[in-house]
């Protein structure tokens, strides 16, 4: 597993001003023993280096940590070829690689760059398209790949190379169609708290568990990973800014173990904003991390 139960992780931007940034970040990542860096894919956006590239430069310049798509956008990525790149990854870096994928959230400008401009139900059918896909190509036992998908068509592809263990697949899922197959398909859930607010996540959890039991699975095998954005501050009383967490470091602390015992998340990337990256990743690493990380059993690949 790629990312462990119980892990703790930071985001790192792909812009190409804070490109030495995200190299110190990634560092730092590596160094304090964080478990997993996010980081996000919008090809489209004219300020972000390439997610894959950038990710692949982190990955060879560090030891330890490993890198997620936070989440690949399957509208503009074909799935044969995305699962390609993460298998490719995860070879040169010793298993450090987790794919991350979503249906794409900016239709118009998908469109724009070259993709299908698809109405949210198209999207979604694509999308589960896409997963199969990407899921039987990531197959060890699978020596030729067909999918006659409306969306995406495979003819006898041939998956591989290998690596040790197969890249787990997480979706970044908020509709009950995609927490469906999620729940279905996924290795693991990446929803936000800016828009999966923890008063929702209930009902979502729910959601994800009912389509694991439906479909014959165990719900504990889809991991669930929580992004919370927010800040912490050097001392004050903790707020909530929209639903990002605003506080001190016991108050991340408590929260996010809160998050774990009540909502059913067992790691957590932690997202700053509204401040400097750099010090935030610092005192996030110092003084949250450790009393948030589960200690892996002895040979988990960190």
């Amino acid at each position: 597993m790629a990312i462990p139960t119980g892990s703790v992780g930071l985001n790192i931007d792909p812009s190409a001003t804070g490109l030495a940034s995200a190299r110190r970040l990634a560092q730092l990542a590596d160094t304090a023993e964080l478990d997993f860096v996010g980081v996000q894919d919008h090809v489209y956006h004219p300020d972000f280096l390439d997610t894959w590239t950038l990710i692949t430069s982190l990955a060879m310049s560090t030891r330890h940590v490993t890198f997620m798509t936070n989440v690949a956008n399957t509208a503009l990525r074909p799935p044969a070829q995305l699962i390609k790149a993460a298998s490719t990854l995860s070879i040169l870096s010793a298993g450090r690689v987790a794919l991350g994928v979503g249906a794409g959230a900016a239709p118009s400008a998908i469109a724009a760059y070259g993709g299908p401009q698809y109405s949210p139900a198209q999207a979604t059918d694509a999308f589960e398209e896409a997963l199969q896909v990407m899921k039987a190509m990531n197959d060890p036992a699978q020596t030729s790949v067909r999918s006659d998908g409306k969306y995406h068509s495979i003819r006898g592809a041939h998956p591989g190379p290998f690596p040790a263990e197969p890249v787990p697949i997480m979706v970044g899922s908020y509709g009950p169609r995609m927490l469906r197959i999620t729940g279905r398909l996924g290795d693991g859930w990446l929803p936000t708290n800016s828009y999966a607010p923890p008063a929702r996540i209930p009902e979502l959890q729910r959601a994800i568990d009912e389509a694991a039991v439906t479909s014959g699975r165990d719900p504990r095998a889809v991991q669930r990973i929580y992004n919370v954005m927010g800040t912490i501050t050097d001392g004050g009383s903790p707020v909530f800014e929209g639903q990002n967490l605003v506080g001190p470091p016991g108050f991340w602390v408590d929260t996010l173990n809160r998050y774990r015992e009540e909502l059913g998340f067992d790691s957590f990337l932690f997202w700053p904003v509204n401040a400097d990256s750099e010090a935030q990743a610092a005192v996030f690493a110092d003084k949250v991390a450790p009393s948030v990380r589960v200690p892996h059993p002895q040979g988990v690949q960190r």
